[in-house]
Parts: C-alpha cells; sequence; structure tokens
C-alpha cells in the first residue's frame, strides 16, 4: 500500500513538472497570456502550495485528479494538473482534458439569453409564455388528495424570464427527495433523446413550489432557457451558443458532446465505494458523452476544460469582452452578478455552507464575505457543477479561477470541501496589488 501510495504522489508530481516546463502538445496551449506571479501580485510559494494541496487530495483518493487554472488581471499565472483522468490505465491529468461541468452550464446559459436581451429581443419581465405556450397557465402546488394525487392552486402571476435567471420561478428539480411534488419531479420521464422543447413540455407540466418571485428553489429553469434561446433566435441551442459564443471565444473543447477523437480526452468519472476507495462510477444515469442525440441540456450538459472556462470566465471579468470582442456590456455583466434575491434565500435552501450567498442572474454571488465559510470578497461570484467543479471571479483583487475534478458525490460520506479549500489557498496566494 505505502509502495502504491508512493508511485501515486510519484506520478502527481512528475504530471506538475511537465507542465511547469510547458512541455508537449498534450498539455495544451495557454488559454490567457502568460505572466510570472509576482509581475501581478501573486506569491509563486502560495501557489505551488495550493498546487501540492491538491495533489494531496488525489494522493489520498479525495478524488482522482485536478486541474486548475489562475489568472490575475487578465494573464495567467497558474496551471497544474495533478492525479490521473483514468487511475486504471495511469493516464494523468493534463490542460485538455474534457470535464463533465454539470451546472456550470446555467451561467453559459444566462450569457446567451441576455445576449438577446440586448439585442431587445426580450424582456427580463416579460412572461415566458410569451414564447413557451406551456407555462401559459401555472399552478402551485398544495397538497395531496386521499388518493395522493398532486393538488394545485393558480398561480398569482406568470413566471418571468428573471424569474427563471435567478431560480425564483418556483420550478422544482431532483434535489428533493422528501415531498410528494419532489418526488413527481423525481419521476418526471424525460427521454434523454427527447427534443429540447419535449423536455421542457415535461418540466412545465408539474406545479410550482410557489408562486413565481416569492421563493428561491434550485430547479431546471435553465433547461427552459435554453428552450427559450431557441425560439427567440430561431436556431438549435447548441448552435447558438457555438456560433455566438464558443468560436469566437476560442473555447475549442466546449460542447454538448464529444467526437470519437476527444472521447479519450474524457476524465473518468469517479465515486467513493462503501470503504472510501475510488473505483468508476458506472451510473446509469451517466449519459454517453459521445452521443449527439443528447438532449442539450442547459441546466448541466456542457463538457469543457479548464482553459475553455477560464476563458468565459476572463470574458466576464473583463466586463463581458475579450481579446477585442465584446459578447456582452459591462452594465448587462454588472447587472448578471449583482444580487437579485432575498440575502438569506440560498442559506435557507442550502445550509451553511452558503451563508452570505446571494444569487444574480445566472451566478451565485457574495454578500456578505465576512461571515461566509470561505475566503473572498463581497462581489465575487461564480457557480460550481455537481461533480466538485467550480470557477471564481473576484473583481476586487483581479483573481479568475477554475478548479476540475470529476466525483460523483453520491458515494461521498462527508461533505464536499473542495470549493472552500481552493478559495481560502487562492487568496491566500494573493501577495499584492
Amino acid at each position: 500500500m505505502k509502495s502504491r501510495a508512493r508511485l501515486l504522489v510519484q506520478n502527481l508530481v512528475i504530471t506538475q513538472c511537465l507542465l511547469a516546463c510547458g512541455a508537449g502538445a498534450a498539455i495544451g496551449a495557454a488559454p490567457l497570456m502568460t505572466a510570472p506571479p509576482q509581475r501581478e501580485g501573486m506569491s509563486p510559494t502560495r501557489l505551488q502550495q495550493l498546487n501540492d494541496f491538491f495533489a494531496g487530495e488525489a494522493a489520498k483518493q479525495s478524488a482522482a485528479g485536478y486541474v486548475i487554472a489562475v489568472a490575475r488581471h487578465g494573464k495567467l499565472v497558474d496551471t497544474a494538473a495533478v492525479g490521473f483522468r483514468d487511475i486504471e490505465h495511469r493516464v494523468p491529468m493534463s490542460l485538455d482534458t474534457r470535464f463533465r461541468i454539470a451546472s456550470m452550464s446555467k451561467p453559459v446559459t444566462s450569457v446567451a439569453v441576455l445576449m438577446l436581451y440586448e439585442e431587445g429581443r426580450l424582456h427580463l419581465d416579460d412572461p415566458i409564455k410569451r414564447w413557451l405556450p406551456e407555462f401559459a397557465e401555472p399552478r402551485v402546488y398544495t397538497g395531496v388528495d386521499a388518493d395522493g394525487h398532486l393538488q394545485s392552486v393558480p398561480a398569482k402571476r406568470d413566471i418571468t424570464i428573471r424569474d427563471l435567471l435567478t431560480h425564483s420561478s418556483g420550478l422544482g428539480y431532483l434535489f428533493d427527495y422528501r415531498t410528494p411534488l419532489g418526488k413527481a419531479y423525481l419521476g418526471l420521464k424525460i427521454d434523454r433523446h427527447a427534443s429540447l422543447a419535449e423536455s421542457v413540455r415535461q418540466i412545465a407540466s408539474l406545479p410550482l413550489y410557489f408562486n413565481p418571485g416569492e421563493g428561491w428553489q434550485y430547479s431546471y429553469a435553465h433547461d427552459v432557457l435554453g428552450r427559450l434561446v431557441e425560439v427567440v433566435s430561431g436556431m438549435p441551442f447548441p448552435q447558438f451558443l457555438q456560433e455566438r459564443l464558443f468560436t469566437p471565444l476560442k473555447m475549442n473543447s466546449t460542447s454538448f458532446y464529444l467526437t470519437p477523437e476527444t472521447v479519450p480526452l474524457l476524465a473518468t468519472m469517479y465515486v467513493h465505494g462503501p470503504e472510501g476507495a475510488l473505483q468508476v462510477d458506472r451510473a446509469a444515469w451517466l449519459a454517453n458523452p459521445a452521443d449527439p442525440e443528447l438532449t442539450p441540456s442547459g441546466g448541466g450538459g456542457l463538457i469543457s476544460t479548464a482553459g475553455d472556462y477560464l476563458r468565459f470566465a476572463q470574458m466576464l471579468a473583463n466586463g463581458g469582452s475579450l481579446d477585442g470582442r465584446e459578447y456582452l456590456s459591462p452594465v448587462t455583466v454588472s447587472l448578471m452578478t449583482h444580487n437579485q434575491v432575498p440575502v438569506d434565500a440560498m442559506e435557507k435552501f442550502w445550509g451553511d455552507n452558503s451563508i452570505g450567498l446571494g444569487f444574480g442572474l445566472g451566478v451565485g454571488v457574495e454578500v456578505d464575505a465576512a461571515h461566509a465559510p470561505q475566503a473572498g470578497y463581497d462581489g465575487d461570484y461564480e457557480w460550481g457543477g455537481l461533480f466538485d467543479t467550480h470557477w471564481l471571479v473576484s473583481p476586487k483583487t483581479g483573481l479568475v479561477a477554475v478548479l476540475l475534478t470529476q466525483i460523483d458525490p453520491s458515494g461521498n460520506k462527508l461533505p464536499q470541501r473542495t470549493d472552500i479549500d481552493f478559495r481560502n489557498l487562492l487568496f491566500a496566494a494573493v501577495a499584492g496589488d
């Protein structure tokens, strides 16, 4: 066991060294212009501590491996790939490793909606029924009858686009295992190969948890918004993202599907077994990412790399522009990244790990960093994914960072703290302006 652990650590160090030396085309091109950390006010020693920490996490099998990318003031100051994307075949992580980014898809979908908003093709407070008539008569859940059938009453008002962007619509999702309504959402028979239109019609068939605008509930909202983009733009949702965002932003490794050539670059999904050791996750609900017929989920379907997502996040950090091209105006990015919900909404829904966190138009926003469980500043924004994927923008410090891994949390006996550790170590590396 000790020799196996030494071999694992040795591989981690080798992979990290290769990245530091810039070796090999397989490592991938830098997503942004690079700069020495000291020049951008970052401590090389502390950044190494950040990388070493996650190398240690991989060595003790918190996850198989991680890829890290850190920028400050628009310059790339740190990258690391530690551990393995495939333990069995000893394939190390690299910067071109693809990850299922799950709910990190939601900010991308939000940007697509806001592009259409800037073109005057929709208003944030427009009712969604204008484009999606299946939401014409929303109803609110009140309980069940003697036979267990859901009961509901007409909603006080229509669902708006803003409601969907802020998860204030009343729609449900996959996290409520207790209530009859939660079980109904879990029981939706959404065909993975159905059109986005059909998937959204099924979502619209169930009642809401509350009247639109009167609560906060993580939901299928961004799947609905993906369909909205299709209807308003007149093109399939994946095509809109490719033409309007991914291609011009040079997010060349981001899509809903992998090609046969890129399938080997996908990080293996792992889950912790009964004894805590990592094992390949063979859950039936993990769809085949090479299947081009999969429904393109705006809430959780994208596959990407750390470098691609760093470019997306840097674009937002720049006020909506990158490399001389504008995707959103600074005014719209400010609207997107300011809190839009009650300051305790996230804490009430998620618990203590979300103290100090609000929600904007598709992103979480720090509103009380002094009492949050992790380092940071008011105004920081981010949104992670189910498989322990994370990113953040910190306007006050100029930091933009991404941390990706692939771990199914269903096998975890302890709460994941990756995002807290990542932010604490990242902000500890800030040495100056």
